[in-house]
């Protein structure tokens, strides 16, 4: 009788032994070993990892999108006066080197196809200081990393520079030269004031659509920079500029993402007398017209609708955001081109 109950005895440890390593097996096989859950969870409560993994290239994709939208990738010495609104008022100082004071990124709100053109900016001299002159170098490479040397002649250059401050109040409008290397161009610049300054090379490559690519620089110092007025709604929207009164309308209220008629008014003095009909072609366009933004993040450079020298010049645009803009109109009279800028609320 002893020996049978000792047997039992057994077999019931046996039996226990097994079922204990069954339960521990299982617990470790179902995983929830590893991450500290207690044995009781169920499936569908357990964390599923490449779902984060989603989200953070989701994540990061976003993130990158917006870098993207800001913008990467030689004049005529003559015409930087008549191209330039300067109302910036800030001291002088030493520049910084290269690596700091640039800043690249390729903006894609044009064009968001992978086979966009890049562009290199290079100081041969370095970043010139405020209020000295400094040689800016613009090499354009294709898709494939090669120079671009098929750029399209467009409104009677290959290539534009638009050149403004962060606060927007200073703004040049400037023609790089090509060397003789293709697709390289290099062009003057001197910053009128120490600050941060965003560079956009404007261009269309041939049988392509335009293209623009941008870069921030830092001249004159860090630290120094004085700040410039804040952006604030024109209230009248009439200036006077180059001995004219000049004058911006809309059809309505301008409404992001919708066309909007821009029309530009010019008379004669700053009261506004007789209508001026003797504007001249700048350009091969009555007119040329460059938006920012606020941020200086969007860019538009859109053309007179037609070849008219006055009273009126029509431009059509569709302002991507709400917010405020500021918009500047070039014309040519007397062979001096008038800059008029104004800034614009966008519902």
């Amino acid at each position: 009788m002893k020996k049978r109950k000792q047997q039992y005895r057994r077999i019931l440890i046996t039996a226990a032994v097994l079922v204990a390593l069954g339960a521990a097996t299982g617990y470790w096989m179902s995983g929830y070993a590893d991450i500290d859950l207690p044995a009781s969870t169920v499936a569908s409560d357990k964390p599923v990892e490449h779902e984060h993994a989603e989200s953070a290239a989701g994540s990061n994709g976003e993130s990158n999108d917006r870098s993207a939208s800001k913008g990467h990738g030689s004049m005529d010495p003559g015409a930087v006066d008549d191209d330039m609104d300067m109302e910036s008022n800030m001291d002088m100082d030493s520049n910084m080197d290269m690596d700091s004071a640039m800043d690249m990124d390729s903006n894609a709100s044009m064009d968001s196809s992978k086979d966009k053109d890049s562009v290199e900016w290079t100081w041969p001299a370095g970043v010139p200081e405020a209020g000295k002159t400094g040689k800016l170098r613009i090499a354009v490479t294709n898709a494939a990393g090669e120079p671009e040397a098929a750029l399209q002649v467009n409104h009677e250059k290959l290539l534009h520079l638009i050149l403004v401050s962060q606060g927007l109040s200073t703004f040049m409008h400037l023609h790089p030269a090509e060397t003789d290397q293709p697709g390289v161009f290099e062009v003057p610049v001197a910053f009128p004031s120490p600050g941060r300054y965003k560079l956009i090379a404007d261009f269309k490559p041939r049988g392509g659509d335009q293209q623009w690519q941008s870069a921030w620089v830092q001249a004159g110092g860090a630290g120094t920079r004085q700040s410039e007025p804040a952006l604030t709604e024109d209230k009248k929207l009439e200036h006077s500029a180059g001995g004219m009164s000049v004058g911006l309308s809309f059809g309505g209220a301008p409404k992001a993402g919708e066309a909007a008629e821009l029309t530009f008014t010019f008379a004669e003095g700053e009261a506004g007398g007789e209508p001026v009909r003797d504007l001249q072609p700048y350009l091969g366009a009555a007119g040329h017209v460059v938006i920012m933004d606020a941020e200086a993040e969007r860019y538009l450079h859109v053309h007179a609708m037609d070849q008219a020298g006055g009273p009126t010049a029509k431009f059509h645009a569709v302002f991507p955001e709400k917010g405020l803009y500021k918009i500047w109109g070039q014309f040519q009279r007397n062979g001096r081109v008038v800059t008029v800028p104004f800034v614009v609320e966008v519902g």
